[in-house]
């Protein structure tokens, strides 16, 4: 099979997992699985993708591995290949827990299985804030920029795309909607403004969102 470009992607989010397999940059293939919290995750998730791909899919004729980038370092927007450090970081939840640090680890191990090259795009903690968003009502408390990065990337190139204008040329409100919810101000190819997603904004299924301060204490 010569010439070929059949990449595999995952997505953990933390109520499901969508998996595709596109083909020269088409979609060949895609699934959504939703899972029970109380299990293993990693092996799970893992096994269930493999058996799928092994179903719909030559599994030795996948030549990359994309997975969705996780709780990291804050870094700027990009596909970054996934390494040691990054796998240990996320093994061991070095910047906190959550569903998005799977991707890059079942990426990993299919990476490690297949031989083939694995990467990251537009993990949660992409920051591209502007100074005045990191302010909070507490001087000694700054504002993170965790949000539904890979997502809210997609849909504002999709739209852009959609009307024939560079996504770095508008300014655009993204709001993700999912297990959790992050509304992002998209300003000239950049988020300059969201709400943390693990911490603030809207309630979800699987956040409270904002509260009143002193009700909460009392």
């Amino acid at each position: 099979m010569k010439n070929r470009n059949n990449i595999l992607v995952i997505n953990p989010g933390s109520t499901s997992t969508k998996i595709a397999i596109f083909v020269n940059n088409q979609l060949h293939k895609k699934a959504e699985f939703t899972h029970d919290s109380s299990i293993n995750q990693l092996d799970y998730r893992y096994n269930l993708i493999k058996r799928w791909v092994e179903k719909e899919f030559n599994l030795k004729d996948i030549d990359a591995i994309v997975g969705r980038g996780g709780l990291l370092k804050p870094i700027k927007s990009g596909v970054y290949k996934i390494n040691k450090k990054i796998v240990t970081d996320l093994y061991k939840a070095k910047y906190g827990e959550h569903a998005s640090n799977l991707g890059a680890l079942i990426a990993d191990k299919f990476s490690k299985l297949l031989k083939a090259p694995a990467f990251i795009v537009d993990p949660v903690t992409v920051d591209e804030l502007i100074p005045e968003a990191r302010i909070t009502g507490l001087a000694s408390i700054k504002r993170k920029s965790i949000f539904h990065a890979l997502n809210q990337k997609a849909v504002a190139k999709r739209f852009a795309e959609k009307i024939k204008k560079p996504y770095r040329q508008l300014n655009l409100i993204v709001a993700h909607l999912g297990g959790g919810i992050t509304i992002g101000a998209h300003k000239a190819g950049k988020v300059v403004e969201v709400n943390n997603g693990l911490e603030e904004g809207p309630f979800t299924p699987e956040r409270a969102g904002n509260l009143p301060i002193a009700e909460l204490i009392k």
